[in-house]
């Protein structure tokens, strides 16, 4: 492996194109961001959900910069693409995100990112991106040769007990199933662990997984493009990452813990006492 003049890994396998591509994409759209200067237009996918004109913007720049190396991939996309899963399953295809956290992004808050993962017509993610511009992290992963941020290569806490454990998580768009809105989740959780946080932006908290920084990260009733990169990451990195029954997960999804292998088998058997 040797590195970019930018310092982000180049990892040499199967996918590497992909990666160099999608490493270009979310440097490029992350310039964009980072330098927003227009008024920020905003519309309401929902009572919580908004959506910007920034996020249309890095979106354009996302597709047209894939399309352009790969034009007969398919690309699932929040804005634009949100296709049904089984309409797509089998085919080679691109998840992205292109601004996962804005609120966060709105607000001023630094804690936001772009995502980009490509997953094979086996259905398996195969290599991903996400970019935090403000914090000036890329994180990298390629199946089978590890996670990176920055270049350097990454891994999950050795963290042990719950109680000493900092645990991250969220809340869904609708409150209104009790199956899925997440509170019986934290409830039980929170006694048990150090601390829990809610950051605004699942892609990005995951990475910090990855990275070491937080031990543990659940959440239901995301979006694909929320979680396909950074679930490749975490792997990489040494996490076990499943749905929250506890089946593997090595495609898109809309629910996950991630944790490493000691943390990941409490929390699952603690929610595994919830009767749903």
């Amino acid at each position: 492996m040797t590195k970019t003049t930018e310092g982000i890994p180049k990892i040499y396998g199967k996918y590497d194109k992909e990666l160099s591509i999608a490493i270009e994409a979310a440097q490029n759209s992350g310039t964009l961001l980072k330098n927003w200067s227009k008024p920020l237009k905003k519309e309401w996918k929902g009572e919580i959900n908004p959506v910007t004109s920034a996020d249309k913007a890095s979106e354009n720049i996302l597709i047209k910069t894939i399309v352009n190396a790969f034009p007969d991939d398919i690309i699932i996309s929040e804005e634009s693409n949100p296709v049904e899963e089984k309409s797509v399953k089998n085919n080679r295809r691109w998840y992205i995100d292109p601004l996962d956290g804005t609120v966060n992004y709105i607000r001023g808050i630094k804690h936001w990112c772009i995502s980009i993962a490509l997953v094979d017509d086996s259905n398996k993610v195969v290599c991903s991106v996400v970019y935090n511009p403000l914090m000036e992290e890329m994180y990298t992963a390629m199946k089978g040769k590890g996670a990176w941020c920055n270049g350097e290569r990454i891994s999950v806490s050795n963290t042990e007990n719950l109680n000493r454990s900092v645990a991250a998580s969220g809340f869904p768009y609708s409150f209104d199933d009790p199956l899925t809105n997440n509170l019986t989740e934290w409830s039980i959780i929170t006694p048990q662990v150090l601390t829990v946080r809610s950051l605004g932006a699942a892609a990005i908290d995951l990475c910090q997984v990855a990275k070491g920084r937080i031990d543990i990260f659940w959440e239901q009733g995301l979006e694909r493009w929320d979680l396909t990169a950074a679930s490749l990451i975490c792997s990489e990195a040494g996490a076990k990452v499943t749905d929250m029954k506890g089946r593997t997960l090595e495609g898109p999804n809309n629910n996950i813990i991630v944790a490493n292998p000691i943390l990941h088998a409490k929390v699952t058997e603690l929610f595994s006492k919830i009767q749903k």
